[in-house]
């Protein structure tokens, strides 16, 4: 009998241990972070001169092109181009002074921040190159908030802005559509 009691309570220990050492794990479910656009990306935009060009402008035209790479959660950065065109508004000018358009490339860093996958904000900035003579070309910023319509399409909303030593800062708002060709 003693001995069936010892083994008795060998059993209850080792089974009360063996409850002691079981580990409760939580289970953590991660979402897929939303990557925006991230690859290439082409884009057209209508520009609308603002501030001092207004005076001087009556519209522009730019087409985009950029590649994003995924650098942190949440964070896009790669490099962006492009080809913009801000329209001479011949009325202001006088008959025996004319002016070209003016034409800029744009060389610069691009920064998406993407919390949703509806949603991103974002910058470039860098150098716009001036291609006809009335633009020198200057300092480039170009802040934006880009709406997801599907994972090909987004319809973005910007600033161009361009400053220089010259009297004018080039300031438009772009409205257009970029498209992720991955």
């Amino acid at each position: 009998m003693k001995k069936n009691y010892f083994t008795l309570l060998l059993i209850v220990f080792v089974s009360i241990s063996a409850f002691a050492q079981t580990v409760v794990r939580k289970t953590t479910t991660y979402r897929a972070l939303p990557t925006g656009h991230s690859g290439l990306n082409i884009g057209a935009s209508f520009m609308l001169p603002v501030y001092e060009l207004n005076d001087y402008a009556s519209a522009g035209f730019s087409a985009d092109i950029n590649y994003l790479l995924p650098v942190a959660p949440l964070l896009n950065m790669g490099i962006a181009s492009g080809y913009g065109v801000v329209y001479n508004d011949t009325d202001y000018l006088l008959d025996f002074y004319e002016k070209e358009d003016a034409q800029f490339i744009p060389i610069a860093l691009a920064t998406r921040y993407v919390p949703s996958a509806q949603i991103e904000f974002g910058a470039d900035f860098g150098y716009a190159i001036g291609v006809s003579d009335q633009f020198n070309g200057g300092f480039y910023y170009k802040p934006m908030i880009g709406f997801n319509l599907n994972d090909m399409i987004q319809l973005n909303l910007s600033y161009t802005g361009v400053s220089n030593n010259s009297w004018i800062t080039w300031s438009t708002l772009n409205f257009g559509f970029m498209f992720n060709v991955n």
